[in-house]
This record gives C-alpha cells, structure tokens and sequence, in this order.
C-alpha cells in the first residue's frame, strides 16, 4: 500500500449525518489514533474505510476514501478484496464457533492465500500475537474455551492471517482486563512497521502511549490532527484543549 486519503466524506443514517466533509491522509506505517466522545462519529469513520457502512441499508455515503488512489466506494470495486486488504479488530472478541486452529485458517483458506502452508500461516500468527506457547497443544480445541483476553488476541490473529495493509481497532481492548488490554497495546505496538493501524479510542491515556498520530472529531467532524508529540503538548484548537484537559465530552 502506497496512500489511504479520506476526501469530503459525508455520511448518514436515515435523516442523521454522522460525518460531515471528512478529510484527512492516514500516515503509513504508524498508529493513528481517533478520538473524541461518545456518538462524534469515530467508530463510522472506521467502518467507512473498508465499507462495513454497507450492512446498513439506512446508511448513505458520499466522497472518497482513496485506497492508493482507488475510490474503495466505486461501483467496480470488488468488497471483499477491500475487506482482505483492510481488516477489522472489534471492540468485543467474537471468535467463530469453530476450532482455535480453524479460526485462523478460516481466512487464508477460503482467500486462497493458503497454498499448501495453512499450518506454517497458523502458526506464524499465533506466534505474533503471543498465543502460539499457550494453545500449541490444543489446537483443536473450541476457541470459545479461552479467556476473553486470549478470545481477542485469537481475533488480531485471524486479522492478520490474510495479510492486510490496514488494521482497524474499535475500542479493542475496552472488554478486556486492565493486563489483556495491556498486552494487545504491546502488540499493535509491535506490528505498526508491517501494518498501517488505525484505531478508536476513547481513553485519553491510551492513545498518549500507542498514537504515533492523533485525530480529534467532535459531532461528525474532524477538528484537529497531526503528529502525537505536537498535539499533545500543543493543540491548536480551544476545543481539543478543553477535550483533553477533561472540562468537555
């Protein structure tokens, strides 16, 4: 992946708007971290990049995202392939009913990416993900019987099994414990320089640690963005101050 740029990206449920002219380039490689409060729009902005909107019939979008200079919203565009390239991390682990071997394998089988090394690829992400010492004995086994910590860490496997350019995290640690939700920080801090991470965040905190980038919305729209150390330390809009001194949302 070269580039991923948002241009005047509106949408809407029903009579609501929920984003309004939307525009913004995703820096590549990095953790980009979106805030804001509760109902500003974050998790629709997300679900707009690999088309998740489109489960909704209620939902209308208009503009642009760019995904290296492709309009992923054209008619002749192929969603699926968009999806495999731009993958989701949920905010709550939902594992498929099936074995922990089967729900890695799940994606690079039925993508066909497998070619013949479906158990080098399972393994391989298990390992990234820090699982691989804790089931290697019981592959077999429902993943509904692990922890939820290790449920959500399962799923960032499974993301990463068909190998995407993009990683999309909607308040993914916010189910888990205070160590599981530690633990994932730790990996996505680890797989910012092979994947473009784009998360949702409504702890502050959170994103001062993982944010190599920060974007600041408020009722749908973008406020302000730029580099963590710059924004942080010196926002240039009386809303952000007043949003990350706590006084608002």
């Amino acid at each position: 992946m070269q580039s991923l740029s948002i241009r005047d990206l509106n949408v809407w449920y029903g009579k609501n708007q929920a984003l309004k002219k939307f525009n913004m380039n995703i820096p590549l490689h990095q953790i980009t971290a979106i805030i804001g409060p509760s109902g500003c729009g974050k998790s629709t902005l997300l679900k707009s990049l690999n088309r998740l909107l489109d489960l909704n019939e209620q939902v209308r979008v208009t503009g642009q995202v760019l995904l290296d200079g492709l309009n992923v919203y054209d008619s002749s565009v192929d969603i699926t392939e968009i999806r495999t390239r731009i993958g989701l991390l949920a905010q709550k682990p939902f594992p498929l009913p099936l074995s922990i071997y089967e729900n890695v394998a799940y994606g690079p089988r039925i993508h066909g990416h497998a070619n013949g090394t479906l158990s080098a690829v399972v393994q391989s992400r298990l390992e990234d993900v820090g699982l691989w010492d804790e089931v290697q004995n019981r592959l077999k086994a429902p993943a509904t019987d692990l922890s939820v910590g290790q449920q959500q860490r399962l799923c960032l496997a499974r993301s990463l099994a068909v190998e995407p350019e993009i990683l999309l995290c909607d308040e993914s640690t916010a189910s888990l414990d205070p160590i599981s939700a530690r633990g994932i920080e730790e990996l996505l801090r680890g797989l910012k320089g092979k994947y473009t991470v784009i998360m949702v965040t409504h702890d502050i905190d959170q994103a001062r640690r993982l944010a190599d980038h920060v974007a600041f919305m408020w009722l749908g729209e973008l406020v302000e963005h730029g580099p963590a150390g710059p924004f942080f330390a010196h926002p240039q809009k009386e809303l952000t101050q007043a949003y990350l001194a706590r006084e608002i949302g």
